[in-house]
């Protein structure tokens, strides 16, 4: 069924003569070819991580003075969790940060992931990982973010999304500030573009290398689609 998916995507990508969006086949074909000039895994983590706190940085400035943004980042324990644990470091030389990663860092999925957990340390203000019965004792970190940045899931979701991961998306829709979402809103089919009954509702998707065509025409749940460029080569 995904392959069948992935066929009717892309031909109707070609058909249409529209070369800014990639499959997430095509995205994971394009990060192998990487890997032969130089970009592996972990230095094209590093490097979204990178472009998506420059984005932060520039749509939401501090606001007078020496006050801070107050950014929160929750992450997922895959591959877009890694991304926004690079982007929090990277944030946190001019932003008060919080890290949610839901679940326990034993569980983090890829080394990539895992490296970036290690490395967090003291740079930022406060980090906590959260299993479901715990996440909503800290929905007062949702209350205190400007800024919230969703790394919870991205271009390998399918389906509907499980606990704790809904309720952490529930958390993100009811904050009452900006939303970010990393590459794809989590919960939206990064192929089909199907949105289950959890997906987040972002202001600004920050997708990496390229749109993904389930983006296309989903703008109630992507926002603002900003594409920043992370070294993959055409």
């Amino acid at each position: 069924m995904a392959m069948e998916d992935g066929r009717r995507a892309k031909e109707k990508k070609e058909e249409e003569g529209d070369d800014r969006y990639v499959t997430p086949e095509e995205m994971r074909e394009a990060e192998l070819r990487a890997s032969a000039y130089g970009l592996d895994g972990a230095a094209l983590m590093e490097r979204a991580g990178a472009a998506v706190a420059g984005v932060v940085e520039e749509r939401y400035p501090q606001s007078g003075g020496r006050r801070r943004r107050k950014v929160l980042v929750v992450c997922g324990l895959g591959n877009n969790g890694g991304d926004g644990l690079v982007a929090a470091r990277r944030l946190a030389g001019g932003s008060w940060v919080r890290v949610l990663l839901l679940g326990e860092a034993a569980a983090i999925k890829t080394k990539e992931a895992a490296e970036n957990w290690a490395l967090l340390g003291g740079t930022v203000e406060r980090v906590e990982a959260v299993d479901g019965s715990r996440l909503l004792e800290r929905r007062d970190w949702f209350e205190w973010a400007e800024v919230v940045l969703d790394a919870i899931l991205g271009t390998g979701v399918r389906g509907q999304v499980r606990e704790p991961l809904a309720t952490a998306i529930g958390l993100v829709n009811g904050a009452r500030c900006a939303k970010v979402a990393i590459d794809v809103p989590s919960g939206l089919d990064p192929l089909t573009g199907a949105a289950g009954s959890a997906t987040v509702r972002a202001d600004v998707t920050i997708a990496l290398h390229r749109a993904k065509v389930g983006l296309r025409g989903k703008s109630g749940y992507t926002g603002e689609v900003v594409v920043v460029p992370i070294g993959i080569r055409e």
